[in-house]
Parts: C-alpha cells; sequence; structure tokens
C-alpha cells in the first residue's frame, strides 16, 4: 500500500508555510531571471521561435567545457578520485589556482589562501556570513547580480549606490569612499553582471585606496568582496583591474571570488573559491564544510590537472574569447544600426564576460509604463527574450535590459535582429 501524502498536508498551505517558516525565510523573494526563464520555456514549448538572451549559462551545443577538461574529469572517475574531498578543496588545486593568479594576475598568495567550493556562489555565502551581522552597513553598486537576495538573507542594513550607463554602470571614486564609510562589506564584481562593462584602473586605484584609508584605525574592518568570475573573458582592448594588484595594503580586507563556470563554459561542473587571507580562510574552510559546499572531488582533479597545462588553457580562452566576442559585436552592431536609423534603442560596447547592456528608451511611450511592459513586448511579439535591469535590484524604469550570448548562435542573434527591428519600427 503507498500512503498519498498530499491528502495529510493542510489546506491553506500558504498559512502553514508562514507559521512553519522564519521571518527571513518567509519573506525570501525568488529569483526574477529564473521566472523570466520558465516565461520563455513556455512559449518554446508551444512551438514559438524565442531568441533566449536571459540566461547566464552556456548552451552545450553553442559553448562546450575544454574538450582536455571533460578527458580529465572521465580519467579522475575511471582512476576512483570518487570520495570526499578536503573541505578547502584537494591541495593540487588550491596550489593550481595559487599558480594561475600569481602566473596572470601578478598575485602570490599561496596554497593556504585559497578555499574551493562548488561554484562561486559558496565562498560567496561564506564572506557574508563571516564579516555581517543583522543590521550591519552593507553596500553594493546598480546594476549588480543578486546581492539584494544576501542583504536579505544576513538582515544587514543595505544601501543600493546608484551608477549610470556614463561610468559604464560602475562608481566614480566619489561613490567609492561614501560606499567604504562605516561599511562592513562591500561587493564589487567586475567584468559586471549584467552590464558586460569593465571597472578602469583609476576607479579602483581609488576603491582600493579609499579601503586602506577607511580601515586605518578601526576595530572591525570594511570587507570588499572582488567578484571576479568573468575576469578570463575580458575582451580585446580592455584590461582587467584586481585592487590587490593595484594597491597591495588593501590585501587583509579582500576577499576574491572566482570559478572556472564562465571562463570554461563549465556552470554544471560546479567548481569556484575564494582567495583571502589565511587567516580568514580558516574560518571559511569551515563554514563550506559545515554546509557541504565543497566542489566534486573528480572535478577538482580535473581542474588541478588542466589549470596547470597553461598552452592549452589559453588556446581554449582564446577561441573561448572570440566566439562570446563575435557575438556580443554583432549584437551590438545591429543595436547600433538601428539607432543610426532613428530607433529608440542603444547599447554600450562589449568589454567583458557574456552580456551586453541595451536599452529600449520607450517608456511612457504607446502603453509601455515601464521595462516590465517593454520586456513582454520584445518577448511577445518579437521573441526576443530580455532581463530587466529590475533583476539586478535597480529601481528606475529607464529601459535598461541585460542579453546574454551564452545561448545563443550567430545565425539566432540575426534573426532576432531582425525580428527585433521589425517590432519596434511597427510599435514604436
Amino acid at each position: 500500500m503507498t500512503i498519498d501524502i498530499r491528502s495529510y498536508l493542510p489546506r491553506d498551505t500558504e498559512a502553514a508555510a508562514r507559521a512553519a517558516l522564519t521571518p527571513v525565510a518567509a519573506e525570501m523573494k525568488g529569483s526574477m531571471i529564473l521566472g523570466i526563464a520558465g516565461q520563455v520555456r513556455e512559449l518554446q514549448q508551444g512551438g514559438r521561435e524565442i531568441a533566449n538572451f536571459t540566461v547566464g549559462d552556456f548552451k552545450p551545443d553553442q559553448f562546450t567545457i575544454p574538450e582536455a577538461l571533460g578527458q580529465a574529469v572521465q580519467r579522475a572517475i575511471a582512476d576512483g578520485e570518487t570520495n570526499y574531498p578536503p573541505s578547502d578543496g584537494i591541495p593540487e588545486l588550491r596550489e593550481a589556482i595559487s599558480d594561475l593568479y600569481a602566473r596572470e594576475l601578478g598575485l602570490d598568495y599561496g596554497p593556504e589562501a585559497v578555499c574551493v567550493g562548488s561554484g562561486a556562489r559558496p565562498p560567496i555565502y561564506a564572506t557574508w556570513k563571516l564579516f555581517v551581522e543583522p543590521g550591519d552597513r552593507t553596500v553594493s553598486f546598480v546594476p549588480m547580480w543578486n546581492v539584494g537576495y544576501y542583504a536579505h538573507l544576513f538582515q544587514s542594513d543595505h544601501q543600493f549606490i546608484q551608477t549610470s550607463p556614463e561610468s559604464n554602470f560602475f562608481p566614480t571614486v566619489e561613490q567609492a569612499r561614501e560606499a567604504v564609510r562605516g561599511a562592513r562589506l562591500v561587493v564589487l564584481n567586475s567584468p559586471l553582471n549584467p552590464t558586460g562593462t569593465a571597472i578602469s584602473e583609476e576607479v579602483l586605484r581609488g576603491f582600493a585606496t579609499a579601503l586602506v584609508e577607511e580601515n586605518a584605525g578601526r576595530e572591525r574592518p570594511c570587507m570588499l568582496l572582488y567578484d571576479q568570475v568573468y575576469w578570463m573573458l575580458t575582451n580585446e582592448g580592455t584590461t582587467h583591474h584586481n585592487p590587490v594588484a593595484l594597491v597591495p595594503e588593501c590585501a587583509p580586507y579582500v576577499v576574491q571570488v572566482d570559478a572556472i563556470s564562465k571562463c570554461f563554459a563549465a556552470t554544471g561542473l560546479r567548481l569556484g573559491w575564494g582567495v583571502l587571507p589565511p587567516y580568514l580562510k580558516s574560518r571559511m574552510k569551515s563554514l563550506v564544510g559545515h554546509i557541504g559546499s565543497w566542489a566534486p572531488r573528480p572535478e577538482q582533479v580535473a581542474t588541478a590537472w588542466f589549470l596547470r597545462q597553461p598552452d592549452q588553457v589559453e588556446a581554449y580562452m582564446t577561441d573561448m574569447r572570440a566566439a562570446v566576442g563575435a557575438r556580443l559585436g554583432r549584437l551590438y552592431e545591429g543595436i547600433q544600426q538601428m539607432k543610426a536609423e532613428g530607433l529608440p534603442v542603444d547599447a554600450i560596447s562589449p568589454q567583458g564576460a557574456i552580456y551586453l547592456s541595451f536599452r529600449v528608451d520607450a517608456v511612457g511611450r504607446k502603453g509601455l509604463p515601464d521595462n516590465e511592459s517593454i520586456r513582454n513586448l520584445l518577448l511577445e511579439e518579437a521573441g526576443v527574450a530580455v532581463v530587466p535591469f529590475q533583476a539586478f535590484n535597480q529601481a528606475a524604469d529607464d529601459g535598461w535590459f541585460r542579453m546574454s550570448v551564452g545561448a545563443v548562435g550567430m545565425n539566432d542573434i540575426d534573426d532576432a535582429l531582425h525580428r527585433l527591428e521589425t517590432v519596434l519600427r511597427a510599435r514604436l
């Protein structure tokens, strides 16, 4: 006999959830991006042709992981590398990451500063948990991926500082000085998700200098969470900058977060890391261990081997950057052509990551009161799926959207641009 458990559950499930959950959990919001992705899937299942520019992921038939890395994962499984790894990562991988940073970024942290996790999220979560108590002042810049959710989880007194397209959606030096003043944690991401732009040397140097000055004499320091997951996908002509490389004195206050997820199109392999002072890293190791968020051992073994093959890494990244750059370039050129022909669109020249900042300057025109109405117009009439900057804590309805090229090919982009232009000419 099988018991149908559903018949034993309360009828008013919303009330039951409120009673069972903590206030923080009860008020936790789901991802707007995942909600849009569900809408896209529903339309596709109904037979609609949709160019999906929403997901910060890679479609395997467009972007594959390095073949040598995949083979190394299979070898590790065949060799029996299937037991628990150390909670901060196997020594070989921590050494390989330390060597990568020394070789490519000029930063010799040593393997004792590296804490491996199942993607970048566990080190991000652990950073918040290590430094933030309820009521602490935390700061981020708008737009930026996911920070609002973490601020809610940790009940911090969070300040979102608005940026502008004129500064490539990064703070000015003056805003950086304002951000660190009295803060416990400041979050910065470059290349930036969702905008595909990169922070300038001048601004990051000013930020790092302000961090050092702010922490002089403070009992509890202001920490910087520097998310550089996309640094290996910086476009030609753009330089990736690192705060510790620019101002080494800020090293005690910086947690760097990174992963193979985006640079190797390996989101499903779930391998990332934090790099931070060793006396703090030991606490991150404990957190990652307690929540069981270590990366699978076969992936660790394989990544340790692959990172020690710099020629293969560079060959893969050369092709990867070219493929991403071609897609972003085609999107940007197509939108700029529409702009030149008088359509109310714009974009910022892509500098890194897999994203393009795209604007439809139509809020308040022809029955389009906000970004959401524009998003639905593009999706339902043009078959073009984008994410509004509201998903990245932007309050203003000013027509800005994220376009991701990880799941589209050049033909998809050309078809999408044609449909987009047709709809915009007819409607605007």
